[in-house]
């Protein structure tokens, strides 16, 4: 498996040689070698290039296959969308459903704000939003789970987002 680039390397690489040597150089903190910093940093100014270029050649070899999905047109899934700051413990701000049909949106539970909610009512609000998909739908389980910031959330008025007069 092949090593990833490290962090100081990627940003060392976007500042002029000269930049560089000034900064990890022996007057700064010393990490600069000149036997490996020259290829290293133009490796990571260009990776990201070189690997679109190679991944279009071989698609480009590869052709297409065609799959015929017709037969997954008429088939109801649904998304839960929760609205929350990344990381663990983080609370839900809103929640939200949607509705597809094949590869198409068909509808959508409109979201609602969870301040105040405890964990229980949040889920006992997604077991109810279950038992309407499932009535409606014949769907009795979430294909997929989408996690959004908070200021993206379509509710006015929204705590996470400035109020303009």
């Amino acid at each position: 498996m092949v090593k990833a680039i490290p962090e100081k390397c990627k940003k060392c690489a976007m500042l002029s040689a000269a930049q560089a040597q000034e900064l990890h150089g022996t007057h700064g903190d010393g990490c600069w070698n000149p036997q490996v910093c020259y290829s290293r940093r133009s490796y990571a100014r260009h990776h990201d290039r070189r690997k679109l270029i190679r991944s279009r050649h071989r698609s480009e070899a590869n052709p297409e296959l065609k799959v015929d999905f017709t037969e997954f047109t008429d088939i109801f899934w649904a998304v839960l969308v929760v609205y929350r700051r990344s990381g663990t413990d983080t609370p839900i701000h809103a929640i939200a459903s949607e509705i597809w049909k094949g590869q198409e949106k068909f509808a959508a539970i409109p979201p609602i704000h969870c301040a105040g909610m405890t964990a229980s009512q949040v889920h006992a609000y997604v077991q109810k939003m279950l038992v309407l998909l499932e009535s409606n739908y014949a769907i009795n389980k979430f294909a997929s789970q989408e996690r959004l910031d908070p200021w993206l959330c379509p509710l006015s008025p929204c705590s996470c987002r400035p109020s303009f007069p």
